[in-house]
Protein backbone atom coordinates (compact mmCIF):
# COMPACT_ATOMS: atom_id res chain seq x y z
CA UNK A 1 0.00 0.00 0.00
CA UNK A 2 1.17 3.24 -0.73
CA UNK A 3 1.34 6.26 1.42
CA UNK A 4 1.16 10.21 0.27
CA UNK A 5 3.26 11.10 3.10
CA UNK A 6 6.40 12.79 2.15
CA UNK A 7 9.03 10.80 4.26
CA UNK A 8 11.93 12.60 6.00
CA UNK A 9 11.93 12.48 9.75
CA UNK A 10 12.21 9.14 11.10
CA UNK A 11 9.22 9.32 13.70
CA UNK A 12 6.74 10.16 10.54
CA UNK A 13 8.26 6.88 9.11
CA UNK A 14 7.60 4.97 12.59
CA UNK A 15 4.30 6.57 12.77
CA UNK A 16 3.16 5.52 9.35
CA UNK A 17 4.60 2.07 9.62
CA UNK A 18 2.80 1.71 13.16
CA UNK A 19 -0.26 3.28 11.40
CA UNK A 20 -0.60 0.93 8.39
CA UNK A 21 0.09 -2.40 10.74
CA UNK A 22 -2.77 -1.09 12.45
CA UNK A 23 -5.09 -0.46 8.66
CA UNK A 24 -5.24 2.89 9.60
CA UNK A 25 -3.24 4.43 5.64
CA UNK A 26 -3.97 6.77 3.63
CA UNK A 27 -6.10 6.40 0.58
CA UNK A 28 -4.38 4.12 -1.84
CA UNK A 29 -5.54 6.69 -4.50
CA UNK A 30 -4.68 9.94 -3.49
CA UNK A 31 -6.80 11.35 -6.17
CA UNK A 32 -9.74 9.88 -4.09
CA UNK A 33 -9.74 11.83 -0.85
CA UNK A 34 -9.56 15.72 -1.09
CA UNK A 35 -6.31 17.98 -0.45
CA UNK A 36 -7.90 18.85 2.71
CA UNK A 37 -8.57 14.92 3.84
CA UNK A 38 -4.75 14.34 3.01
CA UNK A 39 -3.58 17.31 4.59
CA UNK A 40 -4.96 16.32 7.92
CA UNK A 41 -4.66 13.15 8.23
CA UNK A 42 -0.89 13.62 7.10
CA UNK A 43 -0.20 16.30 10.22
CA UNK A 44 -2.47 13.63 12.74
CA UNK A 45 -0.24 10.90 11.73
CA UNK A 46 3.14 12.71 12.35
CA UNK A 47 1.82 13.09 15.62
CA UNK A 48 0.87 10.02 16.17
CA UNK A 49 4.37 8.84 16.64
CA UNK A 50 4.54 8.27 20.23
CA UNK A 51 0.60 7.47 20.33
CA UNK A 52 0.38 4.52 17.77
CA UNK A 53 -2.93 3.51 19.03
CA UNK A 54 -4.95 6.43 17.95
CA UNK A 55 -2.93 6.44 14.30
CA UNK A 56 -5.89 4.05 13.15
CA UNK A 57 -8.07 7.33 13.29
CA UNK A 58 -6.44 9.20 10.11
CA UNK A 59 -7.45 6.09 8.06
CA UNK A 60 -8.88 7.86 4.87
CA UNK A 61 -10.26 4.28 3.64
CA UNK A 62 -12.44 3.91 6.83
CA UNK A 63 -16.09 2.97 6.90
CA UNK A 64 -18.26 5.02 9.48
CA UNK A 65 -20.99 2.91 11.38
CA UNK A 66 -23.48 4.61 13.97
CA UNK A 67 -23.81 2.63 17.13
CA UNK A 68 -25.52 5.79 18.30
CA UNK A 69 -29.05 5.02 16.57
CA UNK A 70 -32.09 4.30 18.68
CA UNK A 71 -32.63 0.27 19.27
CA UNK A 72 -36.24 1.03 21.89
CA UNK A 73 -38.54 -0.32 19.42
CA UNK A 74 -36.23 -3.41 18.94
CA UNK A 75 -36.23 -4.05 22.81
CA UNK A 76 -39.55 -3.20 23.26
CA UNK A 77 -40.23 -6.01 20.43
CA UNK A 78 -38.23 -8.75 22.40
CA UNK A 79 -39.39 -7.76 25.42
CA UNK A 80 -43.26 -8.83 24.12
CA UNK A 81 -41.80 -12.13 22.77
CA UNK A 82 -39.38 -13.12 25.59
CA UNK A 83 -41.78 -11.71 29.02
CA UNK A 84 -38.58 -11.40 30.89
CA UNK A 85 -36.98 -8.45 30.69
CA UNK A 86 -33.87 -7.99 32.69
CA UNK A 87 -33.52 -6.53 36.07
CA UNK A 88 -30.92 -6.27 39.39
CA UNK A 89 -28.46 -8.29 39.27
CA UNK A 90 -30.11 -11.55 37.44
CA UNK A 91 -29.55 -9.09 33.85
CA UNK A 92 -26.27 -10.56 33.55
CA UNK A 93 -27.77 -13.46 32.44
CA UNK A 94 -29.66 -11.74 28.88
CA UNK A 95 -26.58 -9.00 29.38
CA UNK A 96 -24.05 -12.01 28.48
CA UNK A 97 -26.27 -13.97 25.85
CA UNK A 98 -23.35 -13.68 23.19
CA UNK A 99 -20.87 -14.49 25.53
CA UNK A 100 -20.62 -18.14 26.21
CA UNK A 101 -18.80 -19.62 29.55
CA UNK A 102 -16.17 -21.01 26.74
CA UNK A 103 -15.83 -17.92 25.35
CA UNK A 104 -15.58 -16.34 28.75
CA UNK A 105 -12.63 -18.58 29.83
CA UNK A 106 -11.18 -18.30 27.07
CA UNK A 107 -10.26 -14.05 27.68
CA UNK A 108 -6.83 -13.43 28.38
CA UNK A 109 -6.23 -12.64 31.87
CA UNK A 110 -5.16 -9.01 32.63
CA UNK A 111 -4.54 -9.00 36.59
CA UNK A 112 -5.20 -5.51 38.25
CA UNK A 113 -2.96 -3.07 38.69
CA UNK A 114 -1.95 0.08 41.55
CA UNK A 115 -0.87 2.74 39.13
CA UNK A 116 -0.64 5.66 41.16
CA UNK A 117 -1.16 5.96 44.87
CA UNK A 118 -4.78 6.83 44.23
CA UNK A 119 -5.55 5.03 40.77
CA UNK A 120 -5.78 1.92 39.93
CA UNK A 121 -6.59 -0.52 36.87
CA UNK A 122 -9.10 -2.56 37.32
CA UNK A 123 -10.00 -3.86 33.39
CA UNK A 124 -9.22 -6.11 30.18
CA UNK A 125 -7.07 -5.80 27.72
CA UNK A 126 -9.94 -4.87 25.67
CA UNK A 127 -11.81 -2.33 27.87
CA UNK A 128 -10.49 -0.46 30.44
CA UNK A 129 -11.63 0.56 34.24
CA UNK A 130 -9.88 2.95 36.68
CA UNK A 131 -10.60 3.36 40.12
CA UNK A 132 -9.98 6.66 41.84
CA UNK A 133 -9.49 7.59 44.63
CA UNK A 134 -8.48 6.53 48.44
CA UNK A 135 -10.09 4.75 51.84
CA UNK A 136 -12.53 7.26 52.39
CA UNK A 137 -14.20 7.30 49.12
CA UNK A 138 -13.74 6.29 45.41
CA UNK A 139 -14.58 7.03 42.00
CA UNK A 140 -14.90 4.04 39.32
CA UNK A 141 -14.52 5.22 36.04
CA UNK A 142 -16.96 3.08 33.50
CA UNK A 143 -18.28 -0.33 33.94
CA UNK A 144 -16.95 -2.56 30.80
CA UNK A 145 -19.26 -5.07 29.05
CA UNK A 146 -21.29 -6.79 30.68
CA UNK A 147 -22.49 -7.70 34.75
CA UNK A 148 -20.26 -10.80 34.49
CA UNK A 149 -17.06 -8.92 33.85
CA UNK A 150 -18.23 -6.38 36.48
CA UNK A 151 -18.17 -8.64 38.79
CA UNK A 152 -15.06 -11.10 37.95
CA UNK A 153 -13.09 -8.17 36.27
CA UNK A 154 -13.42 -4.93 38.08
CA UNK A 155 -14.85 -6.43 42.00
CA UNK A 156 -12.80 -9.07 41.48
CA UNK A 157 -9.33 -7.15 40.58
CA UNK A 158 -10.30 -4.12 43.73
CA UNK A 159 -10.54 -6.91 46.10
CA UNK A 160 -7.54 -8.51 44.98
CA UNK A 161 -5.80 -5.14 45.72
CA UNK A 162 -7.06 -5.45 49.22
CA UNK A 163 -9.15 -2.11 48.17
CA UNK A 164 -12.78 -2.33 49.26
CA UNK A 165 -15.79 -1.45 46.96
CA UNK A 166 -18.06 -0.40 49.43
CA UNK A 167 -16.07 2.83 49.22
CA UNK A 168 -17.24 3.43 45.72
CA UNK A 169 -19.48 6.39 45.66
CA UNK A 170 -19.54 7.03 41.98
CA UNK A 171 -19.61 5.31 39.16
CA UNK A 172 -18.76 7.54 36.25
CA UNK A 173 -19.91 6.67 32.98
CA UNK A 174 -17.56 8.54 30.13
CA UNK A 175 -20.16 7.92 27.72
CA UNK A 176 -23.46 5.70 26.49
CA UNK A 177 -22.42 3.05 24.98
CA UNK A 178 -22.56 -0.51 26.31
CA UNK A 179 -19.02 -1.75 26.30
CA UNK A 180 -18.93 1.09 29.28
CA UNK A 181 -22.55 0.87 30.87
CA UNK A 182 -22.77 -2.60 30.34
CA UNK A 183 -21.63 -3.80 34.13
CA UNK A 184 -23.22 -0.98 35.88
CA UNK A 185 -26.26 -2.83 37.15
CA UNK A 186 -23.99 -5.48 39.03
CA UNK A 187 -22.37 -2.26 40.62
CA UNK A 188 -25.51 -0.36 41.79
CA UNK A 189 -27.03 -3.56 42.91
CA UNK A 190 -24.27 -4.75 45.08
CA UNK A 191 -22.71 -1.08 46.18
CA UNK A 192 -25.01 1.16 45.29
CA UNK A 193 -23.09 4.11 44.04
CA UNK A 194 -24.60 6.93 42.00
CA UNK A 195 -24.51 6.70 38.38
CA UNK A 196 -23.36 10.03 36.37
CA UNK A 197 -23.25 10.94 32.81
CA UNK A 198 -23.76 13.63 31.14
CA UNK A 199 -27.03 15.14 30.49
CA UNK A 200 -26.64 14.67 26.34
CA UNK A 201 -25.47 11.32 26.81
CA UNK A 202 -28.36 10.48 29.37
CA UNK A 203 -30.86 11.52 26.46
CA UNK A 204 -28.69 9.29 24.17
CA UNK A 205 -29.18 6.00 26.80
CA UNK A 206 -32.90 6.89 26.86
CA UNK A 207 -33.13 5.77 23.44
CA UNK A 208 -31.20 2.63 23.13
CA UNK A 209 -33.34 0.12 24.42
CA UNK A 210 -31.59 -3.11 25.06
CA UNK A 211 -28.82 -4.61 23.74
CA UNK A 212 -28.11 -8.24 22.98
CA UNK A 213 -24.65 -8.30 24.79
CA UNK A 214 -24.83 -5.08 27.04
CA UNK A 215 -27.98 -5.18 28.14
CA UNK A 216 -30.54 -2.02 29.08
CA UNK A 217 -28.84 0.97 29.99
CA UNK A 218 -29.16 2.53 33.12
CA UNK A 219 -32.21 4.78 33.85
CA UNK A 220 -31.16 8.31 34.27
CA UNK A 221 -29.72 9.10 38.07
CA UNK A 222 -27.01 11.86 38.26
CA UNK A 223 -26.59 14.53 35.43
CA UNK A 224 -23.46 16.79 35.34
CA UNK A 225 -22.35 19.08 32.90
CA UNK A 226 -18.86 21.15 31.88
CA UNK A 227 -16.98 22.38 34.87
CA UNK A 228 -18.59 20.03 37.32
CA UNK A 229 -16.79 18.14 40.03
CA UNK A 230 -17.43 14.99 42.01
CA UNK A 231 -16.12 14.84 45.14
CA UNK A 232 -15.49 11.08 47.07
CA UNK A 233 -13.95 11.95 50.48
CA UNK A 234 -10.55 13.62 49.82
CA UNK A 235 -10.54 12.54 45.57
CA UNK A 236 -11.67 15.50 43.60
CA UNK A 237 -12.46 14.67 39.44
CA UNK A 238 -13.40 17.35 37.35
CA UNK A 239 -15.93 16.83 34.92
CA UNK A 240 -14.82 18.31 30.96
CA UNK A 241 -18.04 17.68 28.40
CA UNK A 242 -16.25 16.76 24.91
CA UNK A 243 -18.72 16.46 22.79
CA UNK A 244 -18.29 13.99 19.24
CA UNK A 245 -17.63 10.19 20.19
CA UNK A 246 -21.30 11.12 21.83
CA UNK A 247 -22.98 14.02 21.83
CA UNK A 248 -21.94 14.16 26.10
CA UNK A 249 -18.75 12.37 26.51
CA UNK A 250 -16.84 13.04 29.31
CA UNK A 251 -12.79 13.31 29.31
CA UNK A 252 -12.21 13.42 33.06
CA UNK A 253 -9.25 15.32 34.93
CA UNK A 254 -7.74 14.72 38.07
CA UNK A 255 -5.07 14.51 40.44
CA UNK A 256 -2.71 11.22 41.03
CA UNK A 257 0.17 11.05 43.23
CA UNK A 258 3.07 8.71 42.69
CA UNK A 259 4.76 8.29 46.48
CA UNK A 260 3.22 11.78 46.89
CA UNK A 261 4.36 13.65 44.44
CA UNK A 262 1.47 14.92 42.31
CA UNK A 263 0.59 14.69 38.26
CA UNK A 264 -2.57 16.06 36.78
CA UNK A 265 -4.10 13.49 34.36
CA UNK A 266 -6.54 13.51 31.31
CA UNK A 267 -9.06 10.65 30.21
CA UNK A 268 -10.03 10.67 26.14
CA UNK A 269 -13.72 9.71 27.56
CA UNK A 270 -14.51 8.73 23.56
CA UNK A 271 -12.20 7.55 20.94
CA UNK A 272 -13.56 5.90 17.51
CA UNK A 273 -15.41 7.31 14.84
CA UNK A 274 -18.29 5.12 14.83
CA UNK A 275 -20.92 7.54 15.09
CA UNK A 276 -21.81 7.64 11.17
CA UNK A 277 -20.80 9.89 8.76
CA UNK A 278 -21.94 13.31 10.58
CA UNK A 279 -19.92 16.49 9.56
CA UNK A 280 -21.13 18.01 12.47
CA UNK A 281 -20.01 15.67 15.10
CA UNK A 282 -16.69 15.16 13.17
CA UNK A 283 -16.51 18.55 13.65
CA UNK A 284 -17.36 18.90 17.60
CA UNK A 285 -14.70 16.18 18.08
CA UNK A 286 -11.95 18.20 16.53
CA UNK A 287 -13.07 21.41 18.64
CA UNK A 288 -13.04 19.22 21.70
CA UNK A 289 -9.93 17.80 21.17
CA UNK A 290 -8.40 20.91 20.39
CA UNK A 291 -10.34 22.70 23.71
CA UNK A 292 -8.91 20.11 25.80
CA UNK A 293 -5.21 19.99 24.57
CA UNK A 294 -5.63 23.54 25.35
CA UNK A 295 -6.79 22.56 29.27
CA UNK A 296 -4.42 19.79 29.19
CA UNK A 297 -1.37 22.46 28.82
CA UNK A 298 -3.00 25.17 31.18
CA UNK A 299 -2.92 22.53 33.90
CA UNK A 300 0.67 20.83 32.93
CA UNK A 301 -0.77 17.12 31.99
CA UNK A 302 1.62 15.08 32.32
CA UNK A 303 -0.21 11.45 32.27
CA UNK A 304 -2.96 10.84 29.18
CA UNK A 305 -5.38 7.78 29.85
CA UNK A 306 -8.13 6.03 27.63
CA UNK A 307 -10.91 3.90 28.34
CA UNK A 308 -9.27 1.25 25.87
CA UNK A 309 -5.63 0.48 26.86
CA UNK A 310 -4.86 -0.37 23.38
CA UNK A 311 -5.04 3.08 22.85
CA UNK A 312 -3.27 4.32 25.10
CA UNK A 313 -0.93 1.46 25.57
CA UNK A 314 -1.61 1.22 29.69
CA UNK A 315 -1.18 -2.68 29.57
CA UNK A 316 2.69 -2.16 28.33
CA UNK A 317 3.19 1.11 30.52
CA UNK A 318 1.60 -1.17 33.81
CA UNK A 319 4.34 -4.05 32.69
CA UNK A 320 6.92 -1.41 32.53
CA UNK A 321 5.58 -0.13 35.94
CA UNK A 322 6.29 -3.14 37.38
CA UNK A 323 9.81 -3.39 36.51
CA UNK A 324 10.72 -0.06 37.94
CA UNK A 325 13.80 0.06 40.19
CA UNK A 326 14.75 2.84 42.44
CA UNK A 327 14.68 6.31 41.56
CA UNK A 328 13.07 5.15 37.63
CA UNK A 329 10.57 7.76 36.06
CA UNK A 330 7.26 6.73 36.29
CA UNK A 331 5.96 5.29 32.67
CA UNK A 332 2.39 6.58 33.06
CA UNK A 333 4.22 10.07 33.34
CA UNK A 334 5.11 12.09 30.22
CA UNK A 335 6.67 15.37 29.52
CA UNK A 336 5.32 17.87 26.73
CA UNK A 337 5.02 15.27 24.28
CA UNK A 338 1.69 14.21 25.79
CA UNK A 339 0.30 17.38 23.93
CA UNK A 340 0.66 15.95 20.61
CA UNK A 341 -2.38 13.26 21.25
CA UNK A 342 -4.69 15.96 21.03
CA UNK A 343 -2.86 16.88 17.90
CA UNK A 344 -3.91 13.59 16.64
CA UNK A 345 -7.33 13.31 17.47
CA UNK A 346 -8.04 17.06 16.04
CA UNK A 347 -6.33 16.65 12.93
CA UNK A 348 -7.94 12.97 12.08
CA UNK A 349 -11.49 14.03 13.24
CA UNK A 350 -10.72 16.83 10.47
CA UNK A 351 -9.49 14.59 7.81
CA UNK A 352 -12.73 12.60 8.55
CA UNK A 353 -14.84 15.57 8.48
CA UNK A 354 -13.17 16.78 4.96
CA UNK A 355 -14.28 13.10 3.63
CA UNK A 356 -17.56 13.26 4.78
CA UNK A 357 -17.57 16.85 3.51
CA UNK A 358 -16.74 16.29 -0.09
CA UNK A 359 -18.80 12.85 0.07
CA UNK A 360 -15.35 10.49 -0.42
CA UNK A 361 -16.39 7.71 1.43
Amino acid sequence: MKSSIAIGDCRIVLAVALALGAGAALAQDGNDVSADARMHAERGLQAAADFPGYASLCDLDMTFRNVNLPRTGQAQAREATSGNAASGADAASSADVAATASERAARPSTPPAQVFDNLFFVGSASVSAWLLGTEDGYILIDAMNTNEEARSIIEAGIIELGLDPTEIEYLLITHAHGDHYGGYRYIKDTYDPAIVMSAADWQLASTLGEHPRFGFPPDEDVSVTDGDQLQAGTTTLDIIVTPGHTPGTISPAFTVYDQGQPYRAMLWGGTGFNFGPNYEQMNDYAASANRLGEIAMQQNVQVFLSNHSRRDGSLDRIRELNERGPGDPHPFVQGEELLAVFDVLEQCALAQAARILEGDL
